[in-house]
């Protein structure tokens, strides 16, 4: 019999060995400042990760310097620069998503005389990869790289009703409960139906059409149409809808997944 035993890779020894304190306060600083659209101040960063203001200040200072947060001179808060963004865009599937989609936001755009884009979830936001605005003169567009929390967008809430229980079950674990009232059936209604048409709770008079995109692994981002009301319409808001599905399946497939029509049909 063996005199020792070995301890696991998830005891706190273990762990408390292997972390690195400057870079886990650096990540940690990183993942609060993705939560907050708004951005947060420093007394706000320390009482949220519960840490002193001696631990945190060099950490900031020093991100501010490698230009990854940024500081609003007005009000004092700090918040995400597009540095990360930038970053994501020189890893090869994130290029491949985007690249592959583009053509058909513009396809859709041209078609629907709508502007599209494509969206993705990290941790409770959701961020635009791309963007395409509509053809005319005076329309609604998001701008690429903006940055919304992801229980307001339709985007969130499809991607969401797409992946894994256990996903969905952390992602509404960090939720207050009246954000938690009606989110499972919202996410089952979308995952039966295969897409989103819901009004958009971040601007008023829109309509937010949306679809999943697949790859070999699972769900990773969709497509929405922000359809307004406009004079001489080429197309319907259900006609619109016809138009994404047909896209995100073209979409899905470039990358590998299984379309939405064709797990239909299994």
């Amino acid at each position: 019999m063996p005199s020792k035993i070995a301890k696991s890779a998830a005891t706190p020894d273990t762990k408390e060995k292997s972390a690195v304190p400057a870079v886990e306060k650096a990540l940690d600083v990183l993942e609060v400042l993705a939560d907050s659209a708004q951005g947060m101040t420093m007394n706000e960063i320390v009482e949220t990760l519960g840490r002193t203001m001696g631990e945190l200040y060099r950490v900031v200072v020093y991100l501010a310097d490698r230009g990854y947060v940024e500081q609003n001179p007005d009000t004092g808060r700090y918040a995400l620069t597009m540095r990360l963004f930038e970053l994501s865009h020189r890893h090869e599937p994130t290029e491949r998503l985007v690249r592959n989609a583009i053509p058909l936001l513009e396809r859709i755009a041209d078609r629907t005389e709508q502007s599209c884009h494509l969206g993705i979830v990290n941790r409770s936001n959701v961020l635009v990869l791309a963007s395409v605005r509509s053809p005319r003169p005076a329309s609604y567009s998001v701008r690429t790289g903006a940055i919304f929390p992801a229980i307001k967008t339709s985007t969130g809430n499809v991607i969401l009703a797409f992946s894994g229980k256990d996903t969905q079950r952390r992602y509404i674990g960090r939720l207050s409960p009246e954000d938690r009232a009606g989110l499972k059936e919202r996410f089952d209604v979308i995952f039966r139906k295969g897409y989103e048409d819901w009004p958009s709770e971040i601007v008023e008079g829109v309509q937010n059409l949306c679809v999943p995109v697949f790859d070999k692994l699972g769900v990773v981002a969709a497509l929405t149409i922000g359809f307004i009301d406009q004079s001489n319409p080429p197309m319907t808001p259900e006609e619109a809808l016809t138009e994404l599905r047909v896209a995100g399946d073209e979409l899905t497939q470039s990358l590998g997944g299984v379309p939405l029509s064709r797990r239909a049909a299994e």
